[in-house]
C-alpha cells in the first residue's frame, strides 16, 4: 500500500525555516542536499513502517528522529485495508529549545563568582 503524505501548514513553515537556516548559515550546498535526502529517507521509512514509532499517550502522535538525532518529525497515521494516510504535524531541530513541543525545557545558565 502506497502511503499518502499530508503536510500541515506548521510542518511546511518549519521545514522551510530549517532549510533556509541551512542554506543561509552553513554556506555549503551539500549540507542542504544531505538534509533534503535524509528528510526524504525518513518519510520513506515512516511510510514503510508506520507503526514503528510508539504513539505518545497524551498527544496521540508519533515521532521519529533523523539526521543523527538532530531533527525530529511528528506525525499521525490513519490506515484501513486500502489506504495509509500520514499527517506530518511538525518538524523540529533538536538543537533549539522547542518550547512549544517541550515546554519544560530550560536553557542552563551559570553564575560568575
Amino acid at each position: 500500500m502506497t502511503p499518502n503524505f499530508y503536510f500541515t501548514d506548521v510542518y511546511r513553515v518549519e521545514l522551510n525555516r530549517i532549510e533556509k537556516f541551512i542554506s543561509e548559515n552553513l554556506d555549503n550546498d551539500r549540507i542542504l542536499e544531505k538534509f533534503v535526502s535524509e528528510h526524504d529517507k525518513i518519510l520513506e521509512f515512516v511510510g514503510s513502517n508506520p507503526k514503528a514509532a510508539a504513539v505518545h499517550p497524551a498527544t496521540g502522535d508519533q515521532s521519529w528522529v533523523f539526521g543523527n538525532g538532530r531533527y525530529r518529525i511528528f506525525f499521525k497515521t490513519v490506515s484501513n485495508k486500502n489506504s495509509l494516510h500520514i499527517y506530518l504535524l511538525h518538524i523540529i531541530d533538536n538543537r533549539e529549545a522547542n518550547l512549544e513541543v517541550y515546554p519544560n525545557n530550560t536553557l542552563p545558565t551559570y553564575d560568575e563568582d
